[in-house]
């Protein structure tokens, strides 16, 4: 060890003299104006026609010659009237000038090469930019996009789907949902012409065979094109629902990354959620609650792959090549080997290209023997991916990336000089790095939320000495999987960033849940304005305030004769510097208390026994799920929400560890997607399922293959414990030819009653109605009678107007419970079914204000409680 150690220490050695030798270091801006034009192209291509988009550029190019000229005279101005008062303060001292002196540094003229390289970038992002949209409107796809119609296409599913609404188009009118998704074409079809079309296209659809897309999956599709071409992305609809084709074989890529979610499953829900985002990008088991609570507190940024991710990968291959003796060419080739590699694991994603593209040209520098200066690096990174491909400058998650390091790079330092007057430098860091992204990243991040979360500094400095801990041990858990007997050796490292993930996830809610965690801010282009301005004064503070502190002091007075004061005596400086050494003890101290409280809490509620209930209400996001309890440890299970995290976190905060029945009241994507939780649980004894297809819900035999289902006749009953169900619609035959559309499979919903006997003998009576809608809600009243009087009723379709009020009025509940997600884009539940159910008098539970909810009966008394509290 003593070898790479020596090494180390003369980089460091050699780190201090160049430091030294050049104090005053100031930023290399000669490619700041080349990447902006280039980003502005960029963004600006995906609004505007090409000839729109070549007049901005021209029109940035002479503001840039505008600015330089301006710039130059008033740099000009200045040094010559300081030239002048020198000039007279020596002719007043009686020495003499010559008349021939010159200003040492008078500006030279614009910068014609940085203006020329801007020109040429913007260029190539105007050409680059061309050759793409001419990829997208030539042949079927630009014949189809142009004279509108119908196209069947072959596609993967790039992006997941996302919710969208529009307002109705009458008063009277529901509004109209769906979801937006981005799709890679690889074959059309358009008027009997076929051909491949390498194109990504958005589409808008509507219906639960969209809605249950994932990314990855391969589907032909009936889409169809308005025929008014705009510029950015080709926008389509979709026509019918798509069709799921064979799942291709999982790739090496795909294996690496299924193996290590699975490995994370068994450690809970945060760590299963959070441990393969925060190591290599993966968010598909993040929680909604847990994802809410991130993004109201500033943590969303550590789920998403980054900079500091792939330093870390590099930086940890680099150093383990000079551990084993390889010099600094080796040991610069190898973590860039090792950064290649992890890109291919994560993916194209935007701030990992930036990540990588920063890593690159900085390691070229090193190897030609050049200073890596990390705002040219960041410029040159810009400049290189816009080019490639100009659609990244539209991207958020480009655009955030960006101007976060832009922000840890130009002001990070001066404030952690400036905080390092009042706390240890390593505290001063871990405040300044945050609280300089955030400050930069502000202004684009009210435009995704209009809020500004308070609690986010503070966050984010309770999670920075976690983050690289639990990011190094899912690295080493990730290359531990692939060793032999690979599952026990990567036992320790994950279970050791599990712990890490709980503290995070323990501080995003305890933070997210505090008083005043969101301050509302102006939506849209004002605010985001604002927030600019805001944003700006406050670097501009930063940086006044660091070059105050850096400027000597003026020395003015008199002297004095007689002897000089008498020394103070070395005790003084003892004692100054005991006292700081005791406040930075105790601002060290604090943290790590408030570290270990935090963690105390997330071990707490690990161990917590479940409390008492005899029904839950899960909080599963936009969806349903109902646990009634049969025996202690023991439920029935009554549809599974869309999110298997969230029903894996109800189910153990409830203590439920075996399923006697499972039902799945119809086969939409809300009730059926978090079979996958049911899978780790150990299944269910039996399945009833309900669907107005002829065959069982799909996901049954992809995540339940084998288990014993059947669809259950209207009065079959159940008895298991204390709980006894009976299913009281649908009465009608499923169809038996075609696909159904979502209002048939709605009303296709198994309706059941559920009586719960408690150990006192007291009951309680439950009416769970699925989603049904008005036209199965009458046939249910003719159907059921009197058995739809109930103590509590599930409102069906997550308070839907469609779902109507009669079936409120003929429960006569003492309670009412919706299931729905937090700011959902459907407007669930509808203010007409909330009125109703407030001019009845019936109070009511939602899992969008009040979260998991378990209910007991105390005598005569119905309570709801949160599951945690």
């Amino acid at each position: 060890m003593r070898g790479p150690a020596a090494r180390w220490a003369r980089a460091l050695e050699h780190q201090e003299h160049r430091d030294a030798r050049a104090p005053g270091r100031t930023w290399d801006l000669r490619l700041v104006p080349a990447a902006v034009g280039a980003w502005l192209t960029g963004l600006l291509g995906t609004h505007l026609t090409p000839a729109g988009t070549a007049v901005a550029a021209a029109g940035y190019l002479a503001a840039l010659v505008l600015a330089a000229v301006l710039l130059r005279t008033v740099l000009l101005r200045t040094v010559l009237a300081r030239t002048v008062l020198v000039r007279t303060n020596l002719a007043r001292s009686g020495v003499h000038v010559p008349t021939t002196v010159r200003p040492d540094r008078a500006p030279h003229g614009p910068p014609w090469s940085s203006l020329a390289l801007s020109a040429l970038a913007m260029a190539a992002v105007l050409l680059s930019a061309s050759a793409d949209r001419h990829g997208s409107t030539s042949g079927a796809l630009g014949e189809a996009l142009a004279g509108g119609g119908t196209l069947v296409v072959t596609a993967d599913v790039a992006e997941g789907p996302r919710p969208w609404t529009a307002p109705a188009a009458g008063p009277a009118g529901e509004d109209r949902t769906g979801v937006v998704l981005e799709l890679v074409l690889h074959e059309l079809t358009h008027r009997g012409r076929s051909g491949p079309a390498e194109a990504t296209v958005t589409v808008f659809a509507d219906g639960p065979a969209w809605s249950a897309l994932t990314p990855g999956r391969r589907i032909t599709a009936a889409l169809v094109a308005a025929g008014d071409p705009a510029p950015g992305p080709p926008t389509l609809r979709a026509a019918a629902p798509p069709t799921v084709l064979p799942a291709a074989p999982p790739t090496a890529r795909d294996r690496v990354r299924q193996r290590f979610v699975l490995s994370t499953a068994a450690l809970g829900p945060d760590a299963a959620g959070l441990l393969p985002g925060m190591t290599f990008g993966e968010r598909s088991g993040l929680g909604e609650e847990l994802e809410q609570a991130m993004q109201d507190t500033g943590l969303t940024h550590l789920t998403a792959v980054s900079g500091s991710n792939c330093a870390l990968v590099t930086v940890l291959a680099g150093h383990a090549a000079l551990v084993l003796g390889a010099r600094r060419r080796t040991c610069l080739l190898t973590g860039l080997g090792a950064l290649g590699a992890f890109v291919l694991l994560v993916g194209p994603d935007p701030s990992v290209l930036r990540a990588a593209t920063m890593g690159g040209l900085a390691a070229l520098g090193l190897l030609t023997g050049r200073t890596a200066v990390s705002l040219a690096t960041l410029s040159g990174a810009v400049l290189v991916l816009v080019v490639l491909h100009p659609a990244l400058a539209a991207e958020y998650g480009f655009v955030l990336s960006v101007l976060a390091t832009a922000g840890i790079v130009v002001t990070a330092r001066p404030l952690t000089r400036w905080l390092g007057r009042w706390m240890p430098d390593a505290l001063a860091l871990t405040v300044a790095v945050p609280a300089t992204a955030q400050l930069w990243c502000a202004p684009v991040l009210v435009l995704l939320q209009p809020a500004v979360p308070v609690y986010a500094l503070v966050a984010n400095v309770v999670a920075a000495p976690v983050v690289p801990a639990v990011t190094v041990c899912g690295l080493a858990g990730l290359l531990a999987l692939h060793l032999p007997a690979g599952d026990t050796a990567a036992l320790l490292p994950l279970t050791v960033g599990g712990w890490g993930t709980q503290l995070i996830a323990g501080t995003a809610r305890t933070l997210a849940a505090a008083p005043g965690a969101l301050a509302p801010w102006p939506d849209g282009v004002p605010g985001a304005v604002l927030m600019a301005a805001a944003s700006a004064a406050a670097v501009g503070a930063v940086h006044l305030l660091d070059v105050r502190r850096r400027r000597p002091r003026p020395v003015a007075g008199a002297l004095r004769g007689g002897p000089a004061p008498p020394a103070l005596p070395e005790q003084h400086w003892r004692d100054r510097d005991r006292r700081r050494r005791r406040r930075r003890t105790v601002t060290a101290a604090l943290l790590l208390l408030l570290l270990a409280v935090l963690a105390l809490r997330a071990v707490t509620d690990a161990r917590r026994p479940a409390p008492p209930w005899e029904a839950v209400l899960c909080d599963v996001g936009q969806g349903d799920a109902v646990l009634l309890r049969t025996a202690p440890g023991r439920a029935v299970l009554v549809d599974t929400g869309p999110d298997p995290r969230a029903l894996q976190r109800c189910l153990e905060d409830s203590g439920v560890e075996h399923l006697d029945l499972l039902v799945l009241t119809h086969a939409h994507a809300d009730h059926t997607g978090g079979l996958a939780a049911v899978a780790r649980l150990g299944g269910a004894a039996e399945v009833w399922y309900g669907t107005a297809d002829p065959d069982p819900p799909p996901e049954l035999g992809e995540d339940l293959p084998g288990v014993a289902a059947h669809r259950p006749p209207p009065g079959q009953t159940r008895t298991v414990g204390g709980l006894r169900l009976t299913v009281l619609a649908p009465p009608a035959a499923p169809r038996r030819w075609g696909g159904a559309s979502s209002a048939e499979e709605n009303n296709a919903s198994l309706v059941l009653r559920a009586e719960l006997t408690g150990a006192d003998g007291s009951a309680t009576s439950w009416l769970l109605a699925g989603d049904l809608e008005e036209q199965g809600a009458r046939s249910l009243l003719r159907s059921a009678g009197a058995q739809l009087d109930v103590d509590v009723l599930k409102v069906s379709h997550h308070g839907a107007r469609n779902g109507g009020t009669a079936i409120i009025d003929a429960a006569t509940p003492a309670l009412a419970v919706v299931s729905v997600g937090r700011d959902n884009d459907y407007g669930h539940p509808h203010p007409q079914i909330l009125g109703h159910l407030r001019d009845a008098g019936v109070p009511l539970v939602r899992t969008d204000q009040h979260g998991s909810v378990r209910l007991l009966r105390e005598g005569a008394r119905l309570r709801a409680l949160p599951v945690d509290g």
